[in-house]
């Protein structure tokens, strides 16, 4: 596996970090010559060592070692070859070839994906699997990408858990009566907030921390593993453990690309992220008693396991009503409703 270069090194910048990729959206697309080693680039905002970057990088290696090294990966993490919405860009253009990302940059072309940022899509880890391992199970977002803006889903990622940290203790959805909690930009988020009974504000995630400590917001929803990362444990007691949301990531490629590669070549991909997806994802839910573990000992953080059937009742009406919206109960019902 190439790994990235230091920028100091040789002078590089994020742009042509970006220009490593293989090229030019607005050309037709053209299988390899025979026997010529194929260049790809990979990028995430995640942090090398989480979870999201580690399933991304490990999918690259496999990929080159099914491909028998005809295939190379460049993956870059951390956001050094540009934030969430610049890697969206450009693997549409195909100037970066294969991302992972969060299914909310995909509603901009296709509003269908608001459905996936509503919560409690999944029961449990045996539901989650069920999905994402089931082949054709979540096709029509898939063909969706593929339409528009032309992207080819190569791997799911995630699995990882999202609970909500705070500086009061939350036993029922009651507790969240009138408190000011944090929330990104979405609006998904925003109205599941409102629908929990708490006033949303929007607070860029760098801010998170500095927010909850100043008492501008009382708390927010998070993985447990961004939790830890950011250090939210040092200025907020309690974490309720809703587990509203089962993380469900997309690792997608450039679809032009992805055709231009011949067909053993394509059989790689598939075969690797059928390896690395199941094996990443399972990670992810037994990363969560561990994490619970490391909020506990070294943040002195304490749990509560709040009644979640009405939390699941009110959040669920948002994606009732975002099918509703968009014409899909059917494909939300025959994929979610266990």
């Amino acid at each position: 596996m190439k790994t990235l270069i230091s920028t100091l090194l040789f002078g590089m910048t994020a742009a042509s970090l970006i220009g490593c990729g293989s090229g030019d959206a607005g050309g037709e697309a053209s299988e390899e010559a025979e026997g010529e080693t194929v260049e790809l680039v990979a990028a995430t905002i995640n942090p090398s060592d989480s979870l999201l970057a580690r399933s991304l990088t490990a999918f690259a290696d496999e990929v080159e070692n099914q491909s028998d090294g005809a295939i190379e990966f460049t993956v870059h993490t951390g956001g050094q070859a540009g934030d969430a919405s610049s890697l969206y860009q450009s693997v549409i253009t195909g100037d970066i070839d294969v991302i992972y990302s969060d299914p909310d940059w995909f509603a901009e072309h296709n509003p269908e994906f608001n459905v996936l940022g509503t919560n409690y899509l999944f029961e449990d880890q045996e539901h989650f699997e069920s999905v994402v391992n089931e082949s054709d199970k979540l096709s029509y977002f898939e063909d969706l990408l593929v339409e528009d803006p032309g992207l080819k889903t190569v791997m799911y990622a995630g699995g990882l858990e999202r609970n909500i940290i705070s500086t009061f203790p939350i036993e029922s959805i009651e507790d969240l009566e009138g408190q000011d909690m944090r929330s990104g930009g979405s609006s998904t988020e925003m109205e599941w907030w409102k629908n929990l009974g708490a006033n949303p504000s929007t607070i860029d995630f760098s801010e998170v921390y500095t927010a909850i400590q100043t008492g501008v917001v009382d708390g927010s929803q998070n993985s447990l593993d961004a939790m830890i990362e950011q250090r939210f444990g040092e200025v907020a007691d309690y974490v309720a453990r809703t587990q509203h949301e089962l993380t469900l990531g997309f690792v997608v490629m450039n679809n032009e690309r992805y055709e231009s590669l011949d067909s053993e070549l394509q059989e790689a991909i598939q075969t690797a992220s059928e390896e690395v997806q199941a094996e990443y994802i399972s990670k992810a839910f037994e990363q969560a008693e561990e994490d619970m573990e490391t909020l506990e000992s070294e943040f002195g953080v304490e749990f509560t396991e709040p009644d979640r059937e009405e939390f699941i009742e009110r959040s669920r009406v948002q994606m009732e009503e975002i099918a509703e919206e968009q014409g899909i109960e059917e494909e939300v019902e025959d994929i979610f409703v266990k």
